[in-house]
């Protein structure tokens, strides 16, 4: 089993954890279906995916202050034993994203 890790941070790669006191929630699909939906730890900015079978998935990363307010990101889980780290980069003045950086590491 695999797990899908998800950070957002601002340009300066610190944790924003919410905009104006609100959190951001990701969700997570497969086949067009939602299968599960975080909220984004409002401590570290993050959310996990845990135990998850090989196959592709979308994560959607949503609030309702940022530009844009929802964004996809498609990642495949090809092996058991992956950890996928996906981080969603803010410019934090002006509330828009800059870019999702994804990574692969070997769980432990």
């Amino acid at each position: 089993m695999s797990d899908i890790y998800v950070m957002i941070r601002n340009q300066e790669n610190h944790a924003l954890t919410s905009i104006d006191g609100i959190a951001f929630i990701t969700l997570l699909g497969q086949n067009g279906q939602a299968i599960a939906q975080e909220t984004i730890d409002l401590i570290h900015a993050d959310a996990g995916f845990d135990d998850l079978p090989i196959g592709q998935y979308t994560v959607v990363v949503k609030h309702e202050r940022v530009f844009p307010q929802e964004v996809l990101h498609n990642v495949t889980i090809s092996t058991d034993e992956q950890v996928i780290i996906l981080t969603f980069v803010y410019l934090e003045p002006a509330r828009v994203l800059l870019g999702i950086q994804a990574s692969v590491e070997k769980r432990l």
